[in-house]
């Protein structure tokens, strides 16, 4: 049987923000956490999805087109408004706010995250750089110089930087910007101090919804998730050959530091609530793994039930 202390809520030292916003990052299991959201916090979410194309080689949206979004909503919508977690943003999207802005943001290993960017991208036609990069090879991808990706991707966009952002070239040609420094590194390491409610690796990524659920106190049922995962014809992270993960790693040696010291905050920042935290986590990912394994052998119309009761709040 699978238990839970109602007593175990909340984040001592913490309260739910006023604003909360997801400093999203490609390749970090964001539609996933999106969907966590959007149940939980259906009637305060707000969604900044504007539908022109980003031109940032980075995927940021234009935090001008977003603050413009969000002020064509009525007074009491914008009252009511809690969190933004469906866009990739920078860090001054708090300006769009009238209310103090605390940001979240999930890591992912460079290596891997690149990778699985790389095959991400090359399927996206709207892209400016796909029809130059569509039939590349990730090899040749990282030796175009056409993107920024492959090049401490997570330190540009949480060191704050706008000058570590670029366009894609119309002509696919390299991209230009200044050279990602260990200032920028510690730049993105005092925002997450300064700035962040929490952050965590992906391999977190359970621990963080549990995290979520305790601090705003969602009931459980809400917070069971499907990882979203499309279909891009990746390899695995073993087929690709050991001298391009090395070759990877050094070309996101700030990403790997910044990555080991956002896994390793995290632990820290728990660890107050262990052991308990911990065995709900896997108590949670048992459940979790359990509900998923059902979903998927229901058949549609149960499937549709069960969907219909989740957003509606409803459960047994």
């Amino acid at each position: 049987m699978i238990w839970f202390d109602p007593r175990a809520a909340g984040i001592p030292g913490l309260t739910p923000p006023e604003i909360l916003v997801c400093l999203r990052i490609p390749k970090t299991a964001g539609s996933t956490m999106e969907s966590v959201f959007d149940r939980c916090l259906s009637d305060a979410a707000f969604h900044g999805h504007i539908p022109a194309v980003s031109t940032s080689a980075l995927l940021i949206r234009s935090t001008d087109a977003i603050g413009e979004l969000f002020h064509q909503l009525p007074p009491d919508r914008r009252k009511a408004v809690r969190c933004l977690v469906d866009e990739h943003v920078t860090l001054d999207i708090a300006t769009v706010f009238d209310r103090p802005v605390r940001f979240f943001t999930i890591l992912r290993h460079p290596v891997d995250r690149v990778i699985s960017s790389f095959y991400y991208i090359r399927t996206k036609s709207h892209l400016v750089s796909y029809p130059f990069i569509k039939d590349l090879s990730l090899e040749e991808y990282l030796d175009s110089g056409i993107g920024l990706d492959s090049d401490n991707h997570q330190v540009r966009v949480l060191s704050g930087c706008p000058e570590l952002d670029a366009p894609w070239d119309p002509q696919g040609r390299p991209i230009s910007t200044p050279q990602v420094e260990r200032r920028h590194l510690e730049m993105a390491m005092h925002n997450i101090e300064e700035r962040f409610i929490v952050a965590a690796a992906l391999e977190q990524f359970t621990a963080l919804v549990w995290f979520f659920k305790r601090l705003y106190g969602w009931p459980l049922h809400r917070v069971l998730f499907r990882r979203q995962k499309a279909d891009t014809g990746r390899p695995p992270l073993e087929r690709v050959s050991a001298a391009t993960r090395q070759r990877l790693a050094e070309m996101n040696r700030y990403d790997m530091e910044l990555y080991e010291w956002v896994r390793e905050r995290f632990a820290q920042q728990i660890r107050p609530l262990e052991p308990s935290f911990s065995r709900e986590v896997r108590r949670f990912e048992m459940l979790n793994t359990a509900a998923q394994k059902f979903y998927r052998a229901a058949p549609d119309s149960i499937r549709r039930l069960a969907t219909q009761r989740l957003s509606s709040g409803q459960a047994a």
